[in-house]
């Protein structure tokens, strides 16, 4: 019960300025490649290619190869549909989205992701209507715009993760879908190897918040830990996606 309680103290969800600045600052730095070294990045067909094989091995509950997240994404439904893909990253999400016809519209808070995503489409001769810089904290679009809306890997590293919802839910079409991966409270990596293994056993607890241990431990693990990392329960996710008319959570990998 303290654990739980001290997990939803650790982190404010409002929407603070400063520290969406310090994220965004971040993640430009250290864009995610799912490789080990994100500094010396040449972004030619070699480089995102290994990253869609470090996805298809460490991810493999989402996909059996390509297209990447097959097994969660719906890709023949989105054909001619408005799709908006939120923090794109490399771009490995929103080539996938491109290549099955939908009307792409890709964002993410740093310049770093938007051009790295630019150069991975223009290498494979894909368009998408756009890829910009936004914050899904407060999306640059009109209501009832998409069909279908991808956040996957990006709403634990929000400051305002509901706001970020709500602007999900705002954005779509009656009818729409949303689709999101969030980190999981109660899998063993962050029960064990997080909490007991790093906070406990190595007492970094007795120097470090809960929330700073998760932000030290998750994402940039090498890198000395990233700005903001947040783990959910099904229970605060439901609540925090009460406005669908449909929420079907499943938890995939939980021992990571």
């Amino acid at each position: 019960l303290l654990y739980e309680i001290n997990m939803k103290k650790s982190f404010s969800e409002k929407t603070s300025p400063e520290l969406t600045s310090k994220v965004q600052d971040w993640w430009n730095k250290n864009p995610f490649t799912y490789l080990m070294d994100n500094q010396n990045i040449s972004p030619n067909w070699a480089f995102f290619r290994n990253i869609d094989r470090k996805i298809i091995k460490w991810m493999p509950w989402a996909q059996k190869g390509y297209p990447l997240l097959s097994s969660v994404v719906d890709y023949p439904a989105l054909k001619d549909k408005k799709v908006l893909d939120i923090a794109v990253g490399t771009g490995w999400s929103t080539e996938q989205l491109v290549r099955a016809g939908a009307h792409v519209t890709a964002i993410d808070l740093t310049p770093r992701a938007v051009e790295l995503t630019k150069k991975r489409l223009e290498l494979y001769g894909l368009l998408a209507d756009s890829v910009v810089v936004a914050d899904a904290q407060s999306l640059p679009f009109a209501g009832n715009t998409f069909d279908f809306v991808l956040a996957f890997g990006c709403l634990m590293h929000i400051p305002n993760t509901g706001k970020a919802i709500d602007e999900i839910f705002r954005v779509l079409k009656p009818g729409g879908k949303a689709s999101a991966m969030v980190y999981y409270k109660h899998s063993l990596h962050w029960l064990y190897y997080i909490f007991f293994g790093k906070g406990v056993l190595r007492g970094e607890l007795l120097t470090m918040s809960i929330q700073e241990l998760s932000n030290r431990y998750t994402d940039g693990a090498y890198e000395e830990g990233n700005q903001l990392t947040k783990f959910y329960s099904k229970a605060e996710l439901a609540k925090m996606f009460g406005k669908f008319g449909k929420i079907n959570i499943r938890i995939f990998d939980a021992t990571t």
